[in-house]
């Protein structure tokens, strides 16, 4: 065994998990006592990456005290070989004692569109949801050094600007749960993972769409980088991951600066209201990089996700907010729009046709197909619904999916918009809410509250899609067929 490769792997692994704010257990220089025993969910692809952050962990797990868990999602998109990764999965966590967490995707359709993108969305949601379940503060997956040069690489590629190059972190927030994503292999190389599995005799599966050409990150991995260290620049990869720690340092001041910027220019636009309005007064003077890091914090406290915004996108939107005319607008992605108000900044969902037409449509209540695909329009959601025996129905990945007991729901469920006075029995609690308090918390636009789907049985608030799930037809032991339904919010264009 070639104890160097192990040792050297392991520490960089434990050196990490300290910067990320995990103590070893019964460290002399503690200044404070030992909380309860963490838990870490582990993201185990099958992959050598993964393996060996799993074989990593359960070392270090000892003399940090956390409890491991891993978390397999069985995409369903390679056939056989799919199944292999997920039973190499099984009989690798068994052997090991690992407690699993595994579940299969039924709705990833490798023919529609955006396929990688709404993969990963599955995945995450996936992971938060068995994070949840196991009351895991954290989330660890095994992104290493040359994953950082290639997103590097790629983003660049791409146009991105200084936030965009600081790449991904070592740790971040997984939205509003509590939730922390680790990367404790990021200052790992490719190599030296391969050398620790080979030292500790692991096995460990390929993914064959790694290969697959028409994918630009493999093209970036396979041909490009490659390429550029033979040819151009010998050790371009190293450069690239401390370009993106250099850009990480920058962004970070950057964002601090920005939201304190922003915490001064949020305004009300109705007394008692959200903070839902970006007050333009003296933006001008700003320097370029600052109200740019400014538009983004907004943007991001009103769309949430910036997945889909470039760098163009934000320079659009800095030329609009100073910009002579007054009342201009801009569309952006996901069915946002921005509006310049004079000398504020508005941001909300976009319009069919105007205000009236809005008005007009909102409020027609439609009734949600049992099987298939049903489009709200005035809402932008769709909607795809599916009835499985019970013993076949998976657990819901998140929010944006529910299961109901079919024969309880067999008078059908039905779509509305919101009216004032509205309520909902949110599942995991007593009582019921205001479902306009439900949408304060959820930081949900004043204008798009009338146009956010609810979905009801007999008059009472079954679903908030995203949101919340109300105790109405819940599956239970008793259950015979399951009712599983999605929500995907589509654009809404005028």
């Amino acid at each position: 065994m070639n104890s160097a490769a192990k040792s050297g792997l392991v520490g960089k692994i434990a050196r990490s998990l300290e910067r990320a704010g995990l103590r070893r257990v019964g460290r002399p220089d503690a200044a404070v006592p030992q909380s309860v025993p963490d838990s870490i969910l582990l993201a185990l692809s099958g992959g050598a990456d993964s393996v060996a952050l799993l074989y990593a962990l359960g070392e270090l797990g000892p003399h940090f005290g956390y409890r491991l868990v891993a978390a397999h999602l069985n995409h369903r998109l390679r056939g056989e070989e799919s199944d292999r990764d997920e039973a190499f999965v099984r009989d690798l966590c068994s052997t090991l004692g690992v407690e699993l967490i595994a579940e299969q995707a039924n709705d990833l359709d490798p023919a529609a569109p955006n396929l990688e993108e709404r993969a990963r969305e599955a995945r995450w949601t996936f992971l938060a949801a068995a994070a949840e379940r196991i009351g895991a503060s954290r989330i660890a997956t095994a992104h290493h050094a040359d994953d950082q040069a290639e997103t590097v690489m790629l983003r660049m590629l791409r146009g991105a600007g200084a936030a965009g190059l600081a790449a991904m972190a070592a740790t971040r927030q997984l939205g509003e749960a509590g939730v922390t994503i680790m990367r404790p292999m990021l200052g790992v190389w490719r190599r030296e993972i391969l050398r620790y599995l080979d030292s500790i005799g692991a096995r460990y599966v390929s993914d064959s769409s790694n290969a697959n050409r028409s994918f630009l990150r493999n093209r970036i991995r396979i041909e490009l980088l490659p390429a550029l260290e033979s040819d151009y620049a010998a050790g371009v990869r190293r450069r690239l991951a401390a370009l993106a720690a250099e850009m990480r340092d920058l962004d970070d001041f950057v964002t601090s600066a920005a939201r304190t910027e922003l915490g001064l220019r949020l305004h009300e636009r109705i007394p008692g209201g959200p903070l839902d309005l970006l007050d333009l007064n003296g933006f001008a003077g700003l320097p370029p990089a600052l109200a740019a890091a400014v538009l983004r914090e907004f943007l991001a406290a009103r769309i949430w996700n910036l997945r889909r915004l470039s760098r163009r996108h934000i320079d659009d939107l800095r030329r609009l907010c100073l910009a002579d005319s007054p009342s201009a607008t801009l569309d952006l992605p996901g069915g946002w729009r921005a509006e310049r108000r004079y000398a504020a900044l508005a941001v909300e969902p976009q319009r069919h046709a105007g205000d009236r037409r809005v008005a007009a449509v909102a409020g027609v209540p439609v009734a949600l197909a049992l099987s298939g695909i049903t489009r709200v329009p005035w809402s932008g959601f769709v909607f795809h619904s599916r009835v499985m025996p019970a013993d076949a129905a998976p657990m819901p990945l998140g929010l944006d999916e529910a299961c109901f007991d079919a024969d309880l729901a067999a008078s059908g469920l039905v779509v509305r918009n919101f009216a004032h006075g509205d309520r909902v029995a949110p599942l995991g609690m007593e009582g019921s809410r205001k479902v306009q308090d439900v949408f304060v918390d959820r930081k949900l636009a004043r204008p798009r509250r009338f146009t956010f789907p609810m979905v009801t049985l007999d008059g009472q608030v079954a679903w908030l899609p995203g949101m919340v799930r109300g105790r109405v037809a819940l599956v239970s032991e008793q259950t015979v067929s399951v009712l599983r339904l999605r929500a995907f919010e589509e654009a809404v264009h005028p």
